[in-house]
């Protein structure tokens, strides 16, 4: 059973700030110089706490004298009742306006092995260590964890939608044009709505597995702190969390598609491919990547643009779906097997350029984009010698990995638009 659980938020006073002014995406999306135009925005924007400046750990301890600043000043103020805070965000994708709804709730941490609150992704030491000392310099929630639960009634959903047609609490525009509204919900019967909705379910993590690895390390460590005087309802054993039913029509996962330093290119690469798949050379990446789509639910099929020649775009289509399964890891479960991006790896990189998972993660070799655009331009121009185009993962993979206990390899899953950091920060003093 999943608890979450209604919190007193703490939330920018909009009569104080601007929203366009003080969101900001989270802290791993964003670079050195997008983080200083940021900081530029406002005095008051959220990147101040979620990206601080500073040198070392002195950035910390500014992040949380930043805090306790803008508290001090009434620029952010604590709501005096529990609320569930309704979130809806509006984004412009591939020309198209989508709506997504989601809410924000305290919920119950858990082990990945206590198969309730399920990652689908493996995390890096590094990024756990910057968050973990973030979290103990504010004892605050900054960004949110973006789960996903069932709602087979579509009760939460429906709920979600009726919600969104009052007026909003807090709005805001970012800077890609992205709208984002909030409303604090604190009516009994729609909280109990809520509740009961997610407590029926088990959560996947769909994005913020550092932010939920770090919480569930800051628990245990407060735990230990306290010994026998812990009782397991502090705030530390809560995490935020962004809930979204996972067939919400506008829970959107982007794909990821590979850009390969791979200097000099292996010698008759088709060739070597033919035995896993059919080559076909196509006229160019944009009807190329219009095969790979029609081809989402299979065979499994990708494009690879600079295979003979920096203008050259192949069509790569399994010539078996079984014979692909036979040639992935013998270890892993089916769900994990039928990846693509996976599939990916481990029949072509690995065994042609020599590029394994750990040599994905460790980010030298490969690089990644969710622009076609962007992966043609990346090996016309040089800046990769070859390029993937690979199919998006979907919802229900990630849950069915999730299902089987796995984890995916990074850079598997992008949903977009990611959760903005300042619709709500969750302290952790009661």
């Amino acid at each position: 059973m999943t608890e979450i659980r209604p919190f007193r938020g703490l939330r920018y006073d909009p009569h104080r700030v601007r929203g366009d002014d003080v969101i900001a995406p989270p802290y791993d999306v964003v670079g050195a110089e997008a983080v200083a135009t940021l900081h530029a925005r406002s005095p008051y924007n959220a990147a101040h706490l979620e990206n601080p400046a500073g040198d070392g750990d002195k950035k910390y301890g500014n992040a949380a004298s930043t805090l306790a600043t803008w508290r001090r000043e009434g620029a952010l103020t604590r709501d005096a009742k529990p609320a569930y805070y309704v979130y809806e965000q509006r984004a412009r994708i591939e020309g198209a306006w989508v709506t997504r709804r989601a809410f924000f709730a305290q919920c119950r941490l858990h082990r990945p092995e206590e198969g309730i609150l399920r990652p689908h992704e493996a995390t890096i030491a590094s990024h756990r260590a910057d968050r973990l000392s973030l979290i103990r310099a504010t004892r605050t929630n900054i960004s949110p964890v973006f789960g996903m639960f069932l709602d087979p009634k579509q009760t939460a959903r429906n709920l979600l939608t009726e919600i969104a047609r009052r007026a909003p609490t807090f709005e805001a525009t970012d800077a890609l044009g992205d709208r984002h509204r909030l409303w604090a919900v604190t009516a009994a019967a729609e909280v109990a709505t809520l509740t009961e909705a997610v407590a029926a379910s088990n959560v996947t993590i769909a994005d913020g597995h550092h932010r939920t690895h770090t919480a569930l390390d800051y628990r245990d460590e407060c735990a230990a702190q306290t010994g026998k005087r812990w009782t397991g309802n502090e705030p530390e054993n809560f995490v935020l969390m962004g809930m979204i039913p996972q067939d919400d029509p506008g829970l959107v996962i982007l794909p990821i598609h590979r850009l390969v330093q791979a200097k000099p290119l292996p010698a008759s690469i088709a060739d070597r491919l033919s035995a896993l798949y059919r080559v076909e050379r196509l006229a160019s990446a944009g009807e190329a990547w219009g095969r790979v789509r029609a081809n989402a639910l299979g065979p499994t099929t990708f494009a690879a643009l600079g295979m003979e020649g920096a203008h050259s775009v192949h069509l790569l289509t399994a010539r078996s779906q079984q014979a692909i399964d036979n040639a992935m890891p013998a270890g892993i479960s089916l769900p994990s097997k039928r990846l693509d991006a996976l599939i990916l790896t481990e029949t072509v990189l690995t065994p042609l350029f020599g590029i394994d998972r750990a040599v994905m993660t460790r980010g030298d070799r490969v690089a990644f984009t969710e622009s076609v655009e962007e992966a043609r331009e990346g090996v016309e121009g040089g800046a990769c010698d070859i390029a993937f185009l690979v199919n998006a993962t979907r919802a229900q993979q990630i849950t069915d990995v999730a299902d089987a206990g796995e984890v995916m390899p990074q850079k598997t899953t992008y949903f977009y638009p990611k959760l903005a950091t300042g619709m709500v920060f969750n302290p952790l003093d009661g």
